[in-house]
């Protein structure tokens, strides 16, 4: 087991809950006002979205749902997703993309 440090949290998780077994990039991504990213998937790891200024609508699957600054988005490995800046200034997020946790 890996050495904590004092900054560490130590919390438990249900398997459910848990995701990114390890990140394998982030990108920061700005959408301009009444733009898109088309839908798309991903087949082999699944990401999680910080929002970090702007609003706008996200959909994922069959679900859609509004977002803001401050929102954290999880978006499943497979799922087809698409965002849309429907707001009045740019959005800015970081995506962060890696493999996908297995349950045990």
């Amino acid at each position: 087991m890996a050495k904590k440090t004092a900054g560490d949290i130590d919390v438990q998780v249900e398997p459910k809950f848990q995701c990114l077994k390890s990140i394998t990039y982030v990108s920061l991504a700005k959408l301009q006002q009444g733009l898109s990213y088309e839908p798309h998937k991903h087949d082999d790891h699944e990401e999680v979205y910080y929002i970090i200024g702007g609003n706008g609508s996200i959909r994922i699957g069959d679900e859609s749902a509004k977002f803001r600054d401050g929102d954290v988005i999880y978006i499943p490995k497979k799922k087809t997703h698409s965002i849309v800046n429907d707001g009045d200034k740019v959005v800015e997020f970081l995506a962060f993309g890696g493999l996908a946790r297995t349950e045990k």
